[in-house]
């Protein structure tokens, strides 16, 4: 390249940003060095260095250049721009790497910066060649709803062969109120090959998309000859209780297809039911609850002790003595979600059901409604200590009931150890109903459940258990920060970071950093980007050399979330 002679700092800084601008990196990189030549005292010409080093690539020769050119003007120790600039350097040769699970982490640390940078990064991820990759940035791209990424996503939904990257697709539509692919999504719901999943999901980002819904509109619906739409229509009309629907939903109560008997029913208990004298609503609902569906017969009789608990009881207390488990679990769960209808079937299955999940299932409900909490408390806290198996909270038979089972969650590629997260996030729910009931051995169970070596997906199973404002779970965790046992305070110290943003423990997790396992090390970089603490920005540059790329990723992203918080 050939260079003016007489070119001046102001002009060359000029033509290095717009190079930089055309993503002509090399050009950049060039101008720059001839600068760094003619005015190597220059901070404004460092600070451009150490940019187009960042841009190409250049992780050690951009934070060589920092820190030289820090020691010489210590207030770019804290320059925002220059902080990001390395750390988006290092998110970007990431983003190029062949390695799959490299190109994942510097999806996630891109999109957990929350900068508008992140959402070209989306889109080129929304085509990346690896499905698990197109899935994860399907799921991301609702955070930023950007017309871009909406293009993207009907895109894959009219395209994408691979089924869970649909699936998210179907999900996103729905999360960002898509109205133009309504007709899309509704073909989904009515076509025969359409799996479980993508129909229940199309139905769910429907009835996200739909402000309203006109009687005529829904009447059609729900005299479809598909039974994807029928179900839709009763989905519909509970969301937005239709009183002249009321007829049509009890003929709907008796439809061929269970799915649609089932949403029928959940309509009719939620709201239908109030519209009728009681005989009415016995006659409604009678003729299923003897159902040759066990998920519609025990809806229903959900439905009968809403309507009349000495109606419905006897129906439900059959169901729970029935000899098939799954049948069982999910009465209880039916039964937990009567609320305090149906309390004397409820404590006797509570004293001298043989099924554990079932009193869990039961004690659950009842705490909900703070009866006989002492005897639930002791049912929930003896079922942590003795259910060794993996959990899992159900609705796939009723999104109504949430059923604790027995896990029978599948490997999840894009989760790391995917079972155990859910199983641990069910039991944390259980910890922080004791909690919330000040049952003294709450802290013990969650000292027992953050002594687990296997714990992980911090993230996640924090949200789950501090849930934002919860600052009574946040003070039973502060007790453990000081816990004898190093695992119990990294793991206390971890979710008091991730979901309370909790300052005090940021000289904690950094001195844990040093001896931690490579897994643990990507946690405590991810609680320290989400409190983002000035104080951190040393550390976190300093960990922009770790000898892993992945960890190299973490602390970049953890970096632009503290300097932009």
């Amino acid at each position: 390249m050939v260079f003016q002679a007489a070119l001046t700092e102001e002009e060359g800084l000029r033509r290095v940003q717009a190079h930089l601008l055309l993503d002509d990196l090399s050009s950049a990189f060039d101008e720059v060095l001839h600068l760094a030549e003619e005015f190597p005292d220059s901070k404004a010409v460092g600070s451009a260095l150490v940019e187009v080093l960042a841009a190409n690539g250049m992780e050690e020769d951009a934070l060589d250049s920092w820190h030289r050119l820090s020691a010489k003007y210590p207030e770019l120790l804290v320059d925002r721009h220059l902080l990001e600039e390395l750390s988006w350097g290092v998110l970007k040769k990431g983003l190029q790497s062949n390695q799959y699970g490299i190109r994942l982490t510097s999806l996630i640390g891109a999109y957990l910066t929350r900068d508008a940078r992140a959402v070209q990064i989306l889109v080129r991820m929304l085509r990346d060649s690896n499905a698990m990759i197109r899935s994860v940035a399907v799921q991301m791209s609702t955070g930023y709803a950007d017309a871009v990424l909406k293009d993207e996503i009907a895109r894959l939904l009219k395209e994408e062969k691979v089924w869970m990257v649909r699936l998210e697709a179907i999900r996103a539509a729905g999360a960002l109120r898509m109205k133009s692919l309504v007709p899309r999504l509704q073909a989904y719901v009515m076509a025969d090959k359409s799996t479980f999943e993508e129909r229940g999901a199309a139905i769910e980002a429907l009835v996200r998309i739909y402000d309203q819904i006109s009687l005529p509109e829904w009447k059609k619906l729900a005299s479809s000859n598909r039974a994807g739409l029928r179900h839709l229509a009763c989905v519909l009309t509970a969301h937005f209780t239709l009183d002249e629907a009321k007829e049509d939903i009890v003929r709907l109560i008796g439809d061929p297809h269970p799915d649609v008997r089932i949403a029928a029913i959940n309509a009719f208990g939620l709201h239908y039911r109030k519209q009728m004298a009681e005989e009415e609503a016995r006659e409604a609902i009678e003729p299923v609850l003897k159902d040759s569906d066990p998920a519609v017969a025990i809806t229903a009789a959900w439905a009968a002790i809403l309507v009349d608990p000495e109606f419905g009881q006897p129906y439900m207390a059959e169901w729970l003595a029935d000899s098939l488990s799954e049948n069982r679990r999910f009465a209880s769960a039916a039964l937990a979600a009567t609320g305090d209808r149906c309390v004397g079937l409820a404590l006797q299955n509570l004293q001298e059901n043989a099924d554990p999940y079932v009193r869990a299932n039961i004690a659950q409900g009842l705490l909900g409604q703070r009866i006989e909490v002492a005897a639930c408390c002791d049912m929930l806290h003896e079922f942590l200590q003795n259910e060794k198996r993996m959990w899992m909270q159900d609705t796939r038979r009723n999104p109504l009931f949430s059923v604790l089972a027995p896990s029978q969650i599948r490997h999840n590629d894009q989760i790391p150890n995917y079972p155990e997260a859910i199983d641990h996030m069910t039991r944390l729910e259980m910890v922080s109903a004791l909690a919330i009931v000040e049952d003294p051995r709450a802290l013990d169970a969650l000292k027992s459940f953050l002594q687990r070596k296997s714990w992980g997906v911090t993230g996640v199973a924090a949200a789950t258990l501090l849930r934002e404002g919860d600052e009574q779970s946040l003070e039973m965790v502060r007790q453990l920060v000081k816990d004898a046992d190093p695992n119990v305070r990294l793991q206390a110290c971890l979710v008091l970071a991730m979901m309370g943003r909790d300052e005090t423990v940021v000289k904690e997790l950094e001195s844990a950093y040093v001896g931690a396992s490579h897994e643990r090390k990507l946690h405590i970089l991810e609680a320290l980007g989400r409190i983002g603490h000035m104080e951190t920005l040393n550390f976190l540059i300093s960990t922009l050399r770790e000898p892993f790329p992945i960890l190299r990723i973490c602390a970049a992203a953890a970096l632009i979330q503290t300097v932009n918080r």
